[in-house]
């Protein structure tokens, strides 16, 4: 029973992430590249939404690493493992003022594996952002997130997650969701200034941190 006690208290936690829809072919052909195959090539994810899926990693040895069908976990295990609680994945969503406008958008870019968690809280993102809003996932660890509305508004925040996407490591997607009450589904697709046309978010956005935890995945 000591043990078991033990080796719960050390099982790493299990951080959700939103990956680019290719990412598990991808991965496969990174594994087969180092001469690995079957299971411990084949990541866990599940479809989240067009152009997007959720995956699943830990901290391992210091780095960042996926979970692949070798852990033995399902995706629907990983994913409630990985939920944690609404409050948990909402603390690190900060408003960022936007110079001319009265309302704020929302952004959590801390690189602790956490990021996307709150896509698995759409209700708490209701309360905390109000009705409509709707979110990105530009790279890994960022989330942006707002209220749309004003189009000028929406135009600079789409520009920000566009370049967002266009220049940080591991892109994820340019398209922004909303939650329709049992799905995420597409808003709209951020674009460059040039051709910012449609639904879309962010003037220049502050300074994505250093993640340490992105080494190539494993």
């Amino acid at each position: 029973m000591f043990w078991l006690v033990v080796a719960a208290l050390a099982a790493p936690r299990v951080d959700p992430g939103l990956a680019s829809a290719g990412v598990e072919e991808g991965y496969r052909a990174f594994a087969s590249a180092e001469g690995r195959t079957g299971a411990g090539a084949e990541l866990v994810c599940r479809p989240f939404a067009e152009a997007a899926s959720l995956c699943f990693t830990r901290m391992d040895g210091g780095t960042r690493a996926w979970f692949t069908r070798a852990d033995g976990r399902s995706a629907a295990q990983l994913e409630s493992d990985a939920r944690g609680s609404p409050r948990e994945a909402l603390a690190k969503l900060e408003p960022v003022a936007v110079e001319g406008f009265a309302k704020p958008y929302w952004m959590r870019a801390e690189g602790d594996g956490r990021d996307h968690a709150a896509f698995l809280h759409p209700d708490a993102l209701t309360t905390k952002l109000g009705a409509g809003f709707v979110a990105a996932a530009p790279a890994r660890g960022v989330l942006v997130a707002w209220v749309p509305g004003d189009v000028v508004f929406d135009k600079i925040v789409a520009v920000g997650v566009r370049r967002m996407y266009d220049t940080l490591p591991d892109p994820v997607s340019p398209l922004v969701y909303r939650w329709d009450g049992e799905a995420w589904k597409t808003w709209g697709e951020a674009r460059a200034a040039t051709d910012a046309v449609g639904p879309s978010p962010i003037p220049s956005p502050s300074p994505v941190p250093p993640r340490g935890d992105a080494p190539p995945p494993r």
